[in-house]
């Protein structure tokens, strides 16, 4: 019995040790480990993140972005969808400066002899006003607010197709998603919406984007 206990506390006693040396040699490679991190040949595969374009159904809306904030690191990717069970659009528009916001409608210059005819009869009539040097003012749907739009740094303005996957390099002036519908809400209207719009961001900072049609709604992402 005495050679019994013996073998057997020796055998638990090395087992012990395998396991502290086990552990030992996984700390050197655990990603927590921030030493053992920074000396790793791999780096870490991006990431994509999903924002809820507001939220809300027939009783309901609320208008905010799902979460407000993200921290993410640079080469990930975010995805924006709506979240929204009815038929009611939002925007993701990032704008670097005040001098490029784009407005849903915008007014334009027209000849005063110009006729607008309307494609469907008793639909209305253009909002416009006749000035005093022969010319109208006619308020008109800005494409740039309605479609996913990019303008650069030096106002080439770029049209994106549809549910598109953006590259963000942090000089542009103007990157609007346009509006944004669940996807079993999409086939209701016949006029051009996307169902997501996603960005990769290759440039670390803090950017802070809102939407076109309820100005107060406003999201910020921190790439580090």
């Amino acid at each position: 019995m005495p050679i019994i206990r013996t073998l057997y506390l020796s055998t638990m006693l090395l087992i012990f040790i395998f396991v502290i040396y086990i552990q030992s040699v996984y700390a050197t490679v655990d990603p927590g480990n921030n030493d053992s991190f920074l000396n790793s040949t791999t780096s870490p595969k991006p990431d994509n993140y999903a924002i809820k374009v507001g939220e809300g159904n027939n009783s309901i809306s609320v208008t905010r972005y799902f979460p407000p904030y993200v921290e993410i690191t640079m080469g990930d990717s975010i995805t924006w969808y709506n979240g929204v069970d009815v038929p009611n659009p939002h925007t993701v528009t990032f704008v670097r400066d005040l001098d490029n916001i784009e407005k849903i409608g915008v007014p334009f210059y027209v000849p005063n002899n110009t006729k607008f005819i309307p494609v469907l009869d008793n639909l209305g009539a253009p909002l416009k006003e006749v000035t005093s040097n022969g010319t109208q003012i006619v308020m008109m749907l800005n494409a740039r607010a309605l479609t996913p739009t990019i303008i650069t740094s030096d106002d080439k303005v770029i049209n994106l197709n549809k549910d598109p996957v953006y590259g963000f390099e942090g000089s542009e002036k103007y990157i609007n998603s346009g509006p944004l519908l669940s996807l079993d809400k999409e086939q209701s209207f016949d006029y051009f919406f996307n169902s997501s719009f996603t960005i990769v961001f290759n440039k670390p900072g803090l950017f802070e984007y809102s939407c076109l049609f309820h100005p107060w709604m406003v999201g910020k992402i921190l790439v580090k």
